[in-house]
């Protein structure tokens, strides 16, 4: 039987207790790339919020920082990669990655309803990232793929130790965890509906796929490798 995440602020995981512990992470996700539900697992093992619309904890110091474009800082959750010294700010740096289609019909099909030009247009932050990603030399990295963390229990843990957590820690139930994390989602963005998904052609995939050939080069396949079939060029 699992325990509340409010319970969770006690022993070892108190907040003085990971204010002394974690070091200074930075999560890169491109919108849609499954990070609410990792902050949903990193606010429930860690007993504090996370950066981005209320989930377990409204107030307090985050676990991590997130970037949705390392391009575009905010004050609120990111503000640059690197100090006016030109050294790497981040101890620990994760980037989340989804296969490059399925973001772009979420993200901008479904969400933004924009066309497929200017969705095009606008996805070269997706391969923008990986390279900022890649060019880091200072700060631990690692890369989490949303078929291994998304409602997965050993891809989640793998996330969650990364930045500085230890789950078996503590009694959980990661059922339940899924359950009170879809809740939350609904609650947010309202309950999914049997609207037909966009989809695209096999020609739109092909010049998904061409722009981030293009803008990646020799990094392309060390990243998304796993989701370009080179004879098809469809994604797998």
């Amino acid at each position: 039987m699992g325990v509340s995440a409010r319970e969770n602020l006690a022993d070892n995981f108190s907040p003085e207790h990971q204010r002394s512990t974690l070091r200074r992470a930075l999560v890169i996700s491109f919108p849609r790339s499954g990070l609410n539900w990792l902050r949903h697992c990193t606010e429930h093992f860690s007993g504090r919020r996370t950066p981005g619309r209320a989930q377990i904890f409204s107030e307090g110091p985050t676990v991590f920082d997130r970037a949705h474009d390392v391009t575009r800082p905010n004050k609120r959750d990111f503000v640059s990669l690197y100090a006016p010294d030109g050294s790497e700010i981040y101890e620990k740096v994760a980037l989340l990655l989804r296969n490059p289609c399925d973001c772009f019909i979420s993200h901008y099909l479904t969400r933004r309803r924009l066309s497929f030009r200017k969705g095009l247009a606008a996805f070269g932050v997706f391969a923008t990232n990986i390279t900022e990603f890649d060019r880091l030399r200072r700060a631990e990295k690692a890369v989490f793929y949303f078929e291994d963390y998304a409602n997965q229990e050993q891809g989640t843990f793998a996330f969650l130790r990364f930045v500085g957590l230890e789950p078996t820690a503590q009694p959980y139930d990661f059922g339940a965890l899924i359950e009170s994390s879809r809740a939350w989602y609904r609650n947010t963005h309202g309950l999914m509906t049997n609207e037909r998904r966009p989809t695209l052609t096999p020609t739109r995939r092909a010049a998904i796929w061409k722009m981030l050939q293009g803008r990646l080069g020799t990094t392309f396949h060390q990243y998304l490798g796993r989701y370009y079939d080179p004879v098809s060029r469809t994604t797998v």
